[in-house]
């Protein structure tokens, strides 16, 4: 009983500490590691890096191409006239944008018929005073049917020619060879007639090489006389204040009217363009009308040029500085004496830039809007 009683006792000591042996490992196992830490005096300072700042802007922030065409717009019609307020010339051949307060400066101009004896006694006339003088002068040339059949295209086209025996002949070419009492070898006289067109001035009239007699007609120039144009339209209304005229002196080659004279003007200035600063450079900003842009389309719409071009003429402002006269009839233009002024509002020709400019952007090649 003894030894059995011992027995039991022993195991349940081995048990205790094996029970003892194991909740000491967990409790071992569960402890935090042991970690040595060393302090460094001074203690080290990180310094990060300065990243450059990069601000990202959204997309609204980013101005698109109609915007950037908006603000091209506006300054070339802003840069389109001449600021200056002195009197502005304007020229044949050199037209031009101005101002309703400008000031512009026109020739004083005489009209005449007359023959070169007549201004040689005119004693109104001084050395200095600029005269031009429109005339016909005749030409005479040698030459023979034979040659003239060779050097004239035009064989339908009448010619005057003078023959050896004094005759003096009017026909087209192509009946002069077929008449057989003519030698198409024997020598004859072309006379013809070319109109000449001289600047001088009155102390040049001697050596002018002109008879007499001879009928010219005479612009005399008598000085400059200068011009308010909002007088000139008397208006002065605040629609006039945001607008612009295209001045143009009529010429002898202003053979398409009212509407070729404003179509040209707006092709040669808009294609010239106004030089700008740009971010500390110059730069040309310019737009390009083409030729035909104002010409209908096959299928009968209207062209945005050609609607413009169309209002623009039957609006249009014709002075007359030989006559100190304003006229509206589009028809009667006269070369040398007539100011043509067309007006548009400052609206119209930003708008005229941007739909170019719109087009060269595109590529396209309709120029076509809606009746």
């Amino acid at each position: 009983m003894d030894r059995a009683r011992t027995g039991s006792t022993i195991v349940a000591a081995i048990l205790a500490v094996i029970v003892l042996l194991l909740f000491g490992y967990l409790l071992w196992s569960d402890a935090p590691p042991n970690r040595s830490e060393l302090t460094v005096d001074p203690p080290i300072e990180v310094i990060e890096p300065d990243l450059p700042l990069e601000i990202i802007r959204s997309a609204e922030e980013v101005p698109d191409s109609d915007a950037i065409r908006e603000q091209e717009a506006e300054e070339f019609v802003d840069n389109l006239a001449d600021s200056n307020s002195e009197s502005i010339i304007v020229n044949e051949y050199s037209d031009l944008f101005v101002r309703p307060e400008s000031i512009i400066a026109l020739p004083e101009l005489e009209e005449r018929v007359t023959t070169l004896k007549s201004l040689k006694d005119d004693k109104s006339l001084n050395d200095d005073t600029p005269l031009t003088l429109r005339y016909t002068e005749e030409i005479r040339e040698n030459t023979t049917l034979q040659e003239l059949e060779t050097a004239e295209e035009d064989h339908i086209a009448p010619i005057t020619i003078v023959t050896e025996q004094g005759e003096t002949i009017t026909a087209p070419l192509v009946e002069l060879l077929k008449r057989e009492d003519i030698d198409h070898a024997a020598p004859v006289t072309q006379v013809r007639k070319q109109k000449q067109v001289k600047q001088i001035k009155a102390s040049e009239l001697e050596k002018a090489n002109i008879p007499d007699d001879q009928e010219i007609s005479v612009t005399i120039s008598r000085g400059v006389q200068k011009l308010d144009i909002a007088e000139l339209i008397d208006s002065d209304s605040a629609e006039m204040q945001d607008s612009l005229f295209y001045l143009h002196r009529v010429t002898e080659e202003d053979i398409q009217g009212l509407w070729g004279i404003i179509q040209t003007g707006l092709i040669s200035n808009f294609r010239q363009g106004i030089r700008l600063q740009r971010d500390g450079a110059e730069q040309n900003v310019s737009v390009v009308i083409p030729a035909d842009a104002d010409e209908p389309l096959p299928t009968g719409l209207s062209s945005f040029l050609g609607k413009i071009l169309h209002q623009k003429v039957s609006t249009s402002y014709v002075y007359n500085f030989n006559t100190h006269t304003m006229g509206y009839d589009a028809n009667l233009i006269k070369p040398g004496q007539e100011l043509i002024l067309i007006r548009f509002s400052g609206k119209e020709l930003r708008d005229i830039y941007q739909f170019f400019a719109e087009q060269r952007s595109n590529s396209t090649e309709t120029f076509a809007i809606g009746r």
